[in-house]
């Protein structure tokens, strides 16, 4: 037969699956043909490596028409005798076509729709990419734009925001257009972006006034982002820890029924142990005579006599002790009493007297 009188290619010359290890299989569609039902273990064997080498050839789904090629991809390596035993079978289904290759139309078919599929995500890539491109530009003009504004944004600043902010420039009509600038002749360069001199095919463009970058005070400029707050620094526990007047006062009138000695030990041996640092420690402070004193709202008036009342009564008596003890020896004017500028220091912290 010669090359005019055998069939088109099955499958285009530009269809390369290489690459793709899947090949999809029709296990319906195996089980009853007629290769299932009467070739040998052997041939079976040999037709579905052919099929299999098939999927990665150019054209896919077609086999080179030479026995040793053939023999190898049907598992026979050198063998020629052993697989032209088998070949009539392995090759069930198998067409020779014009261009001298053997086709095998299942096979065919699966690989067409494959290439379908790999064509689709290739344009899908292309386009994914293309449109990054274009991102990365126009993220690239508005940057320009709003810092030729007077608005400087991070780099890092979504496009969404970015647009947002460019969107508002031009509605403020601070001047941003999308053409080219336009040599004029006479003078210096221009742009037609302010509307001056005219070039060869341009008319005088009239457009609203660029705010300038450093207006005069008084005048708003353009939308300039604001520089985010610094935080304070943290430090640690300041010991001994000053507890002024000023806290004081704070205490008595926020926290009136607070053991304010009390608390500030507990404070202070927390904080100690915790060792955490703080960026306002007098805040702190303020928060856990807060705290205090709302469990002790909470708990309700104490009962006279009652386990809560004698404790209390124990802690003052001995932090009237304590006091008559720094008196004594305080030294100082009147009898040994502290002056009233000296603070009282008691452990790790400094109380304002």
């Amino acid at each position: 037969m010669i090359a005019s009188d055998l069939p088109a290619p099955l499958v285009p010359a530009d269809v390369d699956l290489r690459g793709m290890p899947f090949m999809p299989l029709d296990v319906a569609r195996l089980r009853d043909s007629d290769l299932a039902i009467e070739a040998s273990g052997d041939e079976f064997r040999a037709a579905v490596l052919l099929w299999c080498a098939s999927w990665n050839q150019v054209p896919a789904g077609s086999l080179p028409n030479a026995e040793q090629a053939l023999a190898a991809y049907a598992g026979f390596g050198r063998d020629v005798k052993g697989w032209r035993k088998v070949r009539v079978g392995a090759l069930r289904g198998f067409v020779e076509c014009a261009d001298g290759r053997l086709y095998h139309p299942v096979v065919a078919e699966k690989a067409l729709d494959a290439w379908a599929q790999r064509v689709e995500h290739r344009t899908a890539k292309a386009n994914e990419t293309d449109r990054k491109r274009k991102e990365r530009e126009d993220r690239s003009r508005m940057f320009e734009a709003l810092r030729e504004a007077g608005q400087v944004l991070a780099w890092d600043t979504p496009t969404k925001v970015l647009r947002e902010a460019f969107a508002e420039l031009e509605s403020a009509g601070q001047g941003v257009t999308g053409h080219a600038p336009v040599t004029v002749t006479g003078h210096a360069p221009d742009t037609a972006k302010r509307g001056t001199g005219k070039g060869e095919g341009q008319g005088q463009g009239i457009e609203p006034p660029v705010v300038p970058l450093d207006p005069s005070p008084g005048k708003p400029a353009g939308k300039v982002a604001a520089k985010p707050e610094r935080a304070k620094p943290k430090k640690p526990l300041p010991l001994p820890f000053l507890v002024t007047t000023e806290m004081q006062a704070w205490a008595k009138e926020k926290a009136p029924d607070v053991n304010l000695d009390w608390e500030l030990e507990q404070f202070l041996d927390y904080w100690k142990g915790n060792g955490r640092p703080m960026a306002d420690w007098k805040a702190t402070w303020q928060r856990w005579m807060r705290t205090s004193q709302a469990r002790i709202a909470q708990a309700g008036p104490r009962r006279a006599g009652g386990v809560v009342n004698r404790q209390q009564q124990l802690e003052d008596a001995n932090n009237e002790v304590v006091r008559q003890l720094q008196r004594q020896q305080g030294g100082g004017a009147g009898q040994g009493e502290f002056l009233p500028d000296d603070p009282i220091i008691e452990g790790d912290y400094v109380r304002e007297n």
